[in-house]
């Protein structure tokens, strides 16, 4: 209690350039300093029992201390707090007017200070904000959805794509799904959750009957070929990291940031693209596409989650890298 009340009071001193706080707070401060606020539980057991001896042996500690914290508090309060007057010892009325309002303020603070229990997902509400690329979203995102509306109603996912290169740009969101081969550059103080396995294929128009069933390299490159391209400025080696036969895209006759977008670039052109097999899957049923394999020896992707261990112990997180990998496991 002591280093927490020792916060408070000194948190104007550690930050110069905070607005200073008003008069009332300048005083409570004040007071604050004057008292060791560890003495309160030993005040409010005196009050209670209205004795040294019983209050020692309630707390566990020696009738010394007892009644050095009976000194202590009688100069804090200005006030005996407890008189012998006769046989029987009784409370000044400065002493009985604290009673109430102590208890309730130990109790309080025993609420502020107890651990939190696990979240709750049935009852609690978070905001959690996931950076991926938009073919991750459309896999888990409806899952993830499905999950909550049943059991976490009062939880917003955020999927959003922001640029990621550091354990610092990852402590802005509170997770990142991606390669692991990409994840394992953002340093060491991140934490990693496998989530599944997928590999690169070639997609085609369902009707684009000149593509053979599986490609090499270089008939892949000797085609009309869409790519995907996280940004313009985007190096080639972080490029490889993000998707792995990004070496075979030398000539594209159109690039986005997308993949959903390659999908309906390739569903009404003669072009083909590069994705990971499992959107190819989702592709494949809304567009009319056909998947094509590819003969190329690193094109197997892991996708991971990773997080900031900054953010750690956020409320909800643990509780949602749970609920990923039931996402993930649903993916097959």
């Amino acid at each position: 209690m002591k280093e927490i009340m020792k916060r408070i009071t000194n948190r104007y001193e550690a930050h110069p350039g905070r607005t200073p706080p008003a008069a009332g707070e300048r005083d409570l401060v004040a007071r604050l300093h004057k008292v060791n606020l560890d003495l309160l539980p030993v005040l409010h057991e005196l009050l209670r029992t209205r004795s040294v001896t019983r209050t020692a042996q309630s707390l566990g500690i020696t009738q010394p201390a007892v009644s050095r914290a009976l000194r202590q508090l009688r100069g804090a309060f200005d006030d005996q707090l407890l008189i012998s007057p006769g046989r029987d010892t009784h409370l000044t009325e400065r002493a009985a007017a604290l009673a109430g309002p102590l208890g309730h303020a130990l109790g309080e603070l025993d609420l502020l200070l107890k651990p939190a229990g696990p979240f709750d997902p049935a009852t609690e509400a978070v905001h959690l904000v996931v950076n991926t690329a938009d073919y991750v979203t459309q896999l888990l995102a409806p899952i993830l959805a499905e999950i909550c509306a049943r059991e976490a109603p009062h939880v917003v996912l955020e999927f959003t794509w922001a640029g990621t290169r550091t354990a610092e740009d990852l402590a802005k969101v509170d997770f990142m799904i991606g390669p692991r081969a990409f994840g394992e550059t953002l340093g060491k103080r991140v934490g990693r959750l496998p989530l599944w396995r997928d590999e690169m294929v070639c997609i085609a128009a369902a009707g684009n009957a000149a593509i053979p069933p599986r490609l090499t390299p270089a008939q892949f490159q000797a085609m009309r070929y869409v790519a995907f391209q996280r940004g313009p400025r985007t190096p080639q080696d972080v490029r490889v990291l993000l998707q792995p036969t990004s070496t075979l895209e030398v000539a594209p006759v159109c690039t986005t940031s997308s993949f959903l977008v390659l999908g309906a670039i390739v569903g009404k052109s003669d072009c083909v693209a590069l994705v990971p097999r499992k959107v190819a899957r989702e592709l494949a049923r809304a567009e009319k596409l056909r998947i094509v394999e590819i003969a190329y020896l690193r094109k197997q992707l892991l996708i991971d989650a990773y997080w900031s261990l900054a953010t750690n112990s956020r409320r909800g997180r643990a509780w949602f890298r749970g609920l990923l990998a039931r996402g993930a496991a649903r993916l097959g």
